[in-house]
């Protein structure tokens, strides 16, 4: 019981820390043409914007979690972050919270990299964006 306790708090702060620093990142990047179109449309509200995420219309593959890797590996939960273009695709993926063992975490990330994906919309248009994607490998 302690375990699974610890393991979703560890978890729940891998994704606090992504988020903050994917804020961070995102602020970076947008801060001078945010400043602009902010100014340059005071009116415009931005309810439509939504981050990247998941096509849950879609069946999204499970990762393969066999015996052998059950015995060798262990059990714990990959955080996956995915780039995502405003053309569907994913461009790249990072591990943002290891499970201790290379073979989790490699399953994990070809796990992601067959799913499918929506575009983050910015401003009615769809933009890149990021989706965190928590993989967890249970016995």
């Amino acid at each position: 019981m302690k375990r699974k306790l610890f393991t979703i708090a560890a978890a729940a702060a891998a994704m606090l820390v992504c988020q903050g620093a994917l804020a961070a990142a995102v602020e970076q990047d947008a801060a001078a043409p945010a400043a602009a179109a902010s100014s340059a449309s005071p009116g415009n509200s931005s309810a439509g914007d939504r981050p990247a995420s998941v096509d849950e219309d879609r069946p999204q593959p499970a990762p393969r979690f066999s015996a052998a890797m059950k015995n060798s590996a262990g059990t714990g939960t990959v955080v996956v972050m995915v780039q995502v273009g405003a053309d569907s695709k994913a461009k790249s993926f990072h591990v943002m919270m290891s499970s201790g063992s290379k073979a989790l975490d490699d399953e994990a990330v070809r796990t992601v990299k067959g799913w499918s994906y929506k575009p983050a919309v910015k401003n009615g248009a769809p933009a890149d964006g990021y989706v965190q994607i928590p993989i967890a490998f249970n016995k």
